[in-house]
């Protein structure tokens, strides 16, 4: 009898960024769909892949004590929330634990400190954007690891008027359309909706040109304006704990100079704007770096001014010579580029204020810096994505 034939039992210790459970066979690590720590289950093994094992489950056979019914009949097809099964304070555990052996394993801190994960509050209709796979009048999602596609007429983590929209949307869109492959729903305090259907080429057709919002922090209320292609949290009382949290570490006293890398719409810098000298915001995409001008003029900021262009490239060029007294970077998931973090280093600043989306990027490039002179102090997690897997943090580093 083949390992594929076989079936092993096996207990569950830890879970994946992918959100698989992971345990042991024979010594040899298994990734098994659909676990959970504590869990002791029956899996066979799908795939060899040498170092490890890609497994299916067959029969959960004892329950992890921290297993809770999921709110959502499709967490075991879609793969965005995968620790729905989990009880939230498990989930908040897991994450902690994540971003502290990130910053030990893959950033060679010793014992650094990271501060109790702030929880955004709301686990269930937090978020303010939706992306849907469309099939003729239908939307959904692709199943897990698959092109399945799989139905949705609700999603329990989109706020209700997300979902409102959508289905206004699928009701002016015929059943044999074939044209729009996919559909964001987006959200705002104010009450607006935008939604926007992408064609098969790529190209995205939006209700309404832009978007208005509000972010509320302890410091201040911004006015914002979104555009369609514009990055914006998701999460609207996350992204409130979040800001606050950067302000806090910031403790600007009112002259100093901020550069804010992969700024997007320009909403950290602006909500720092009125305790600082002056804001500098570097974005590669032009519809948000109009958007940050924009925003600027609406709330009536006077000393920020925004930079389009690759932070790494217009550093060298646009803004050769600058002096910071605080550098916030905020990047995508890939982290930031080798030549961004090393002119980081030559600008000096007294203070880098890191936020990131990715805790093993997040310490792969804490490492670089450290090698630059730059000392972590810090670090908090806060929790903007219920029962996904991701974890935003924010690292202060001081020279």
């Amino acid at each position: 009898m083949s390992d594929k034939t076989k079936e092993f039992e096996l207990t569950i210790e830890d879970i994946s960024t992918e959100g698989e459970g992971i345990g042991r066979i024979d010594g040899i690590v298994a990734f098994v769909p659909g676990t959970y720590p504590g869990d002791r289950v029956l899996a066979a093994i799908k795939e060899n892949k040498g170092r490890f094992y890609k497994c299916v489950l067959k029969e959960i056979l004892e329950p992890s004590p921290d297993r809770v019914e999921p709110a959502c009949p499709h967490t075991a097809d879609c793969g965005g929330c995968p620790l729905m099964g989990l009880s939230y304070e498990a989930q908040l555990a897991w994450k902690a634990r994540s971003v502290y052996q990130a910053l030990t394993r893959l950033g060679g801190l010793e014992a650094p400190v990271v501060r109790p994960i702030l929880s955004s509050g709301k686990t269930l209709r937090y978020r303010n954007k939706g992306e849907f796979v469309l099939q003729g009048n239908k939307a959904g999602c692709s199943a897990r690891g698959s092109h399945r596609f799989v139905e949705i007429e609700d999603c329990p983590i989109q706020q209700e008027a997300v979902i409102e929209a959508m289905r206004r949307a699928l009701a002016e869109t015929k059943p044999t359309q074939k044209y729009f492959t996919r559909l964001v729903s987006r959200s705002a305090a104010t009450g607006e909706t935008m939604i926007i259907k992408q064609h098969e080429d790529g190209e995205g057709t939006a209700s309404c040109r832009i978007l208005h919002d509000r972010i509320v922090t302890d410091a201040c209320t911004l006015k914002t304006e979104v555009s369609p292609l514009s990055f914006y949290q998701v999460n609207p009382e996350g992204c409130s704990i979040l800001y606050s949290k950067v302000q806090e570490y910031a403790a600007l006293t009112g002259t100093e100079k901020v550069l804010d890398l992969y700024c997007g719409a320009g909403s950290i810098g602006l909500t720092l704007a009125g305790s600082c000298e002056r804001v500098i915001g570097v974005e590669v995409v032009r519809q948000a770096f109009v958007d940050a001008n924009r925003n600027a003029a609406i709330n009536g900021i006077a000393n920020a001014t925004f930079v389009c262009g690759k932070a790494e490239e217009v550093i060298d060029t646009k803004l050769q010579g600058v002096k910071a007294d605080l550098v916030i970077v905020d990047p995508p998931r890939a982290g930031c580029a080798k030549s961004l973090l090393e002119a980081i280093g030559q600008i000096a600043p007294k203070k880098l204020i890191y936020v990131s989306c990715n805790p093993a990027t997040l310490a792969r490039d804490i490492k670089i810096l450290t090698g630059l002179g730059f000392n972590f102090e810090e670090a908090t997690p806060v929790d903007m994505f219920p029962h996904s897997t991701h974890c935003e943090t924010v690292a202060k580093l001081t020279r």
